[in-house]
């Protein structure tokens, strides 16, 4: 957070959509868990729910129990989510950081992998490819 709040409403009074006003300022706004923030991204892009979970490999039926709170994803189900949500590097961080779960760390080779898939806006197949070319354990 860096803007203060004072220009944060400023702005919020000045704007024509609120879609707008978040898009403008995405990591100046705080979430009350997790879901609220996959539901975020879902809405701000306009995406179906079913799709997010078939581009991410999650069953249905899970990825509406981590959006209802009812599951908790594991770090892996979160990373795949960032993918079936089309999320840039620092939006992926953050998913990860407010799951509870270390952010990506270049260091690792898995991670480094799924860095560079992120940031080029490969699909999750792609980074599974990727990460198998590697010897590196792909997502299921």
């Amino acid at each position: 957070m860096k803007k203060p709040t004072d220009d944060l409403w400023k702005e919020m009074l000045s704007t024509d959509t609120v879609d707008d006003f978040f898009e403008k300022n995405r990591d100046e706004i705080l979430f009350n868990g997790l879901e609220e923030l996959i539901e975020y991204h879902i809405r701000t892009k306009k995406l179906k729910k079913s799709k997010v979970f078939q581009d991410a490999m999650i069953e249905r039926h899970f990825g509406y129990q981590i959006l209802s709170g009812s599951r908790n994803p594991s770090r892996n189900k979160l990373l795949q989510l960032c993918f079936g949500l089309k999320l840039d590097l620092p939006d992926a961080q953050r998913l990860l950081r407010i799951g509870g779960y270390r952010e990506l760390y270049i260091r690792d080779p898995r991670d480094a992998v799924i860095i560079f898939a992120l940031k080029n806006g490969k699909s999750l197949n792609e980074a599974n490819i990727e990460l198998d070319k590697n010897g590196l354990l792909p997502f299921e």
